[in-house]
């Protein structure tokens, strides 16, 4: 028996896409439907919603007041999502106002009607909860690393048991430094006042580190890739992520304990390796989440390429007129090709360490690497002027002033040659993101140049390491991109988030193009085609009737 029309619209909603037909049944019969136009507020910063609304159809768009006043966008929703889960567990208003950019059709499930069901569905439960959980901590956090149409679907830490194994330790010093105060208060020696405010000082300094240390590891979730982001106080800051168009399996592992706690391992499979979700808690809501997503944007380059079908169909039938104004869609614009012609460096400055120009983004090493290569040429070179001004001035006498004016000239000048080979050396070593490939130039000076480039689209995942605390401090580090079986590195460059970023827009643009240079060999084929099958259809219908064939 079909189920109603609106029951089958539920099912597209990704927490009730495992109920059967007849819970969805049970479930559209308790909904009440509600249109929004373009530009209409489906859900308003600072109100109590009370319900949670289900998107059917639609699109829209999510927005937080800002300080002076204005509206900062922060998140989108499509068909598939639901608002108001953040309001449903953590009671306070609504600090987002969604907004429907497209004719959108949604389902308001009250509250009332919607917490006994929870009850008897953990399994959505825990669903709802780690949406409101993500947004909830993505709204704290807003990482400024998200690209213009990015929305945060899942994003968590590692489960909490594992902050509470790493605070062992610092509670047992503290109920020492508690025991020692006891012993002090009770008429001992002043070691002991002294052991428990060591103790004391050590747990807490020790606990804080740990906490700190647990709260600064994330695991995201967006609708275009995965991230892993790990830090460890003054040591190491690491990002590594992978776009969910490259994810070839997700796995998951647990163990006893963490099947009674509720963790586990997530591991995502790309062509190249792996990005580990270690520790990580409702490990199953999250692998959901990911192939929900992955789901989505099969379906949305398929419906693109249907769409682009379509209207090639309906213009080669003439039954589609393009509107007022429009005209038919540019050929790409042409794009450098990093090939067949050389990178452009002219316009950088002698200590810049970026530079945008010509369709290339070209970046230096960071000027403390800069520096750690001419320091002992600069020590040197400072140290013999020195000791020449000295000489000359008469403070020291050692050789005779001619003497010491030819030393100190054959020493300045191989130290001034050698400084210069330091500098030249690191300005010569260059790293370049162009529309096509990622580029690697190394040319020693008087040596021999070395270029290694590396297509986008054989990108499969980058990664971000800044080791050390002059690294964390400075704002430095290494941007690895694997290409293949192989790392490509950008080393020691500034800001390597930004750089990061960088290739992950350049390698989406060069997709975006290829997509749509196949969308236009489709339809010039397909026009092709009707081309050809009309010229058949005219052909046949203009033979004599006797030249046809007749049925016998």
């Amino acid at each position: 028996m079909p189920i109603p029309p609106l029951a089958a619209s539920l099912r597209t909603v990704h927490i009730l896409r495992q109920l059967s037909d007849e819970d969805l049944t049970t479930i559209a019969a308790r909904h009440r439907m509600e249109a929004f136009a373009p530009g209409q507020e489906i859900l308003k910063a600072g109100s109590r919603p009370n319900a949670l609304f289900l998107i059917l159809e639609g699109e829209g768009e999510l927005f937080v007041r800002t300080p002076d006043g204005s509206a900062e966008r922060v998140g989108a929703f499509v068909p598939g999502d639901t608002l108001g889960q953040r309001e449903l567990f953590y009671p306070q208003p609504a600090s987002e106002t969604a907004r429907a950019t497209r004719p959108t059709s949604v389902a308001r499930w009250e509250t009332a009607d919607l917490v006994p069901f929870l009850r008897k569905n953990p399994a959505i439960l825990d669903s709802l909860r780690f949406a409101a959980d993500s947004l909830h901590l993505a709204r704290q956090l807003r990482f400024r690393w998200l690209g213009a149409n990015e929305t945060i679907y899942g994003l968590a830490r590692k489960h909490i048991f594992f902050l509470w194994q790493s605070l062992t330790l610092p509670i047992l010093l503290l109920a020492a430094s508690a025991w020692l105060g006891l012993r002090a208060f009770s008429g001992g020696s002043a070691a002991y006042t002294w052991g428990a405010v060591l103790l004391a000082l050590a747990g807490l300094a020790y606990g804080a580190w740990q906490w700190i240390d647990w709260a600064n590891d994330y695991f995201v979730v967006t609708n275009r890739r995965v991230v892993w982001l790990e830090k460890v106080v003054g040591l190491y800051d690491s990002r590594r992520e992978a776009p969910l168009s490259m994810v070839l399996a997700v796995n998951v592992e647990t163990g006893l304990l963490g099947r009674l706690l509720g963790f586990g391992d997530v591991t995502i499979r790309t062509y190249t390796g792996r990005v580990p979700f270690r520790r990580i808690g409702r490990p199953y809501v999250v692998v959901a989440w990911i192939e929900e997503l992955r789901r989505r944007l099969g379906e949305a380059q398929q419906a693109e390429d249907r769409a682009s079908m379509v209207a090639a169909l309906r213009g080669r039938l003439g039954t589609e007129q393009p509107a007022p104004g429009q005209s038919a869609p540019a050929a790409p614009t042409p794009v450098p090709d990093a090939t067949t012609q050389p990178p452009p460096i002219h316009g950088l400055g002698p200590f810049q360490v970026r530079f945008e120009g010509e369709g290339y983004i070209t970046y230096r090493k960071h000027w403390a690497v800069l520096v750690g290569q001419i320091m002992a040429p600069s020590v040197l070179f400072l140290t013999l002027t020195v000791l020449l001004g000295a000489h000359l001035g008469g403070w020291i006498r050692l050789f005779s002033s001619g003497a010491a004016l030819a030393i100190g000239l054959l020493l300045l000048i191989p130290t001034s040659i050698w400084w210069l080979y330091q500098y030249v050396d690191w300005a010569n070593d260059l790293f370049q993101v162009s529309s096509t490939h990622i580029i690697d130039l190394d040319k020693k000076p008087l040596g021999p140049e070395q270029r290694k480039l590396a297509p986008l689209e054989s990108i499969l995942g980058t990664e971000v390491d800044r080791k050390g605390i002059i690294g964390l401090l400075l704002n430095y580090g290494d941007v690895v991109a694997n290409v293949g079986t192989t790392e490509f590195v950008f080393e020691d460059v500034l800001d390597p988030t930004s750089v990061q970023q960088d290739i992950v827009r350049a390698q989406e643009a060069l997709l975006l193009r290829k997509r749509q240079l196949e969308q236009r060999q489709r339809r010039d084929e397909m026009v092709e085609f009707l081309n050809v099958y009309d010229q058949e259809r005219g052909s046949q219908a203009d033979k004599p009737e006797s030249s046809k064939p007749r049925r016998s």
